[in-house]
C-alpha cells in the first residue's frame, strides 16, 4: 500500500487535533482515491493499469491507537488464471510524538487476496510488522520532514520466507501549496516457494509533486527500479512509470 506508515501516522495525529476540537476521543474517516497505476513498492500491481481504492480508519485519540481497513482492484498479469484481482488490507497500531517532537508509529499488516485460487500458485496472503519514526524541522525553509520506516514479514508473498523492507523519505512544502516527496527503498526477502532459494533483493526510489485543492488530493509521481536485472526480468515497464493520482478524505 502506497506510503502506508506515513499517511496513516499523518491521518492519526490530525484526528488528535480534531478530536480535542470536538471533545470526543473516538474519530472516523473513510478515504477514496483513483490512480493510473497502482505501484507498490516500486512495482506495478495492476499490469500497468489503472486502480480504485478506498478504505475506512478509526482513531482513538488518549492512547494513539488507529485502525483500518483499505483496498484496491490488481492485475499482476493478464496471461494467468489466478484469478486475484482485489487486495484487502487490515492494519492496526499506535502513533504518536515523543517530547522532543519526533514522530513514532508501530503496527500491523494483514495483505489479504481473497479470490486468489491457491491451487494454481502459492499463497499470497502475508503479515507485516512495521515500524517509524519522522521528524519535521519546522521554522526551516520548505519546512522538510524526514522519515525512516522498518517492514518485517516471517512468510512474505507467495509463500516466500522472510522478507524485510526499510525506507527513507524526505518532504518539503513548496510555495502555493504544493508538496515535494522523496522516497528512497529496498526490499530483501529470502526465498521459498515463489522466489526459489536464492530470493530476491531491490532498491527503488520515487520523487513525487502533490497538492490539495478543496476537498481532493493530486499526486503526481515518478516510480524507478535501482537494480531491476532480477526484479524486472527485462520488463522495464512493469518497474518504472508516472502515476497520477486523486484522492479524497473525510
Amino acid at each position: 500500500m502506497k506510503n502506508f506508515t506515513k499517511h496513516i501516522t499523518a491521518a492519526v495525529l490530525m484526528s488528535a487535533s480534531a478530536v480535542a476540537a470536538a471533545e470526543s476521543p473516538h474519530e472516523f474517516s473513510a478515504n477514496v482515491a483513483l490512480t493510473s497505476n497502482y505501484v507498490y513498492r516500486g512495482i506495478t500491481q495492476t499490469n500497468e493499469g489503472p486502480a480504485i481504492q478506498g478504505g475506512f480508519d478509526y482513531g482513538y485519540a488518549p492512547i494513539g491507537f488507529y485502525a483500518g481497513v483499505w483496498a484496491s482492484n490488481l492485475d499482476f498479469n493478464a496471461a494467468t488464471s489466478d484469478n486475484a484481482s482485489i487486495e484487502i488490507d487490515y492494519y492496526a497500531g499506535f502513533a504518536g510524538d515523543f517530547s522532543n517532537g519526533i514522530s513514532w508509529d508501530v503496527g500491523g499488516l494483514y495483505y489479504h487476496y481473497p479470490d486468489q485460487d491457491e491451487d494454481k500458485s502459492a499463497e499470497y496472503d502475508f503479515f507485516e510488522a512495521y515500524g517509524s519514526l519522522g521528524y519535521t524541522f519546522a521554522g526551516v525553509a520548505l519546512e522538510p520532514t524526514i522519515g525512516m520506516g522498518l517492514a518485517y514479514s516471517p512468510d512474505f508473498f507467495g509463500e516466500d520466507d522472510t522478507g524485510v523492507y526499510v525506507s527513507g523519505t524526505l518532504d518539503l512544502s513548496l510555495p502555493q501549496g504544493f508538496g515535494l516527496s522523496f522516497l528512497i527503498a529496498n526490499q530483501d526477502v529470502d526465498g521459498d516457494k515463489s522466489s526459489g532459494p536464492n530470493g530476491f533483493e531491490y532498491s527503488h526510489y520515487s520523487i513525487g509533486v502533490s497538492k490539495e485543492i478543496g476537498a481532493f488530493g493530486f499526486d503526481l509521481t515518478w516510480y524507478d527500479i535501482i537494480d531491476d536485472d532480477d526484479i524486472c526480468a527485462g520488463d522495464d515497464d512493469a518497474c518504472e512509470s508516472l502515476v497520477f493520482t486523486v484522492s479524497s478524505s473525510w
